[in-house]
């Protein structure tokens, strides 16, 4: 039985159930989804995974979610588990994806070329969709050569939100807030 170690992050009120190996990241769900959605990645293995929770491996998987979406991190270092999973184009498309730079997007057709399978457009566009790795694999910045955001296993709701979120600059907000001062008529008084 392979362990799977559990854990799940909140963003804007949406849950992201991820899942972790020996060797890495293995599963990453879409927002509002279950846990059980790694089965529909992972059919034959229902039976096989033993589902754990253990925040001493998960923490640091965690640490860079929660980095990333407090924009202190562009890309991800941690290590991928695809043991058992895709074929050598899906693999291939994956590992081009990653080198799509935080904040840009190129198109289905140029994520084609990239591969070097420029007339595959739906075979890449396909290996696009089963990306099991949600926001690592950052198959949110492939977008449709008309300039429409396309599809996303997330809902183009997020897939949009993803987009603005990257865009977006960090907001500098202040490290010390002002507090205001007292009035010299409150001076003294216990409640203050």
């Amino acid at each position: 039985m392979k362990k799977l170690y559990w854990q799940s992050v909140e963003i804007n009120d949406q849950k992201f159930f991820f899942t972790v190996t020996e060797a890495g990241l293995n599963f990453v769900s879409s927002p509002g989804r279950f846990l059980s959605e790694i089965f529909d990645f992972y059919p034959d293995n229902r039976y096989r995974y033993q589902f754990m929770y253990d925040e001493a491996i998960t923490e640091p998987y965690l640490n860079e979610f929660t980095e990333y979406f407090a924009k202190k991190r562009k890309q991800f270092d941690l290590p991928l588990d695809f043991d058992g999973l895709g074929t050598q184009l899906q693999r291939q498309t994956w590992a081009a994806i990653m080198k799509v730079p935080y904040g840009q997007t190129i198109t289905y057709k140029q994520l084609a070329e990239n591969v070097g399978r420029p007339k595959a457009i739906r075979a890449v566009a396909t290996a696009v969709a089963q990306n099991p790795l949600l926001i690592v694999v950052p198959c949110h910045r492939i977008i449709k050569s008309s300039g429409e955001i396309g599809e996303y296993r997330g809902g183009r709701a997020a897939k949009k939100s993803l987009l603005e979120f990257e865009k977006a600059p960090i907001s500098k907000q202040p490290l010390i807030k002002k507090l205001p001062l007292p009035k010299i008529s409150q001076l003294g008084k216990p409640d203050l």
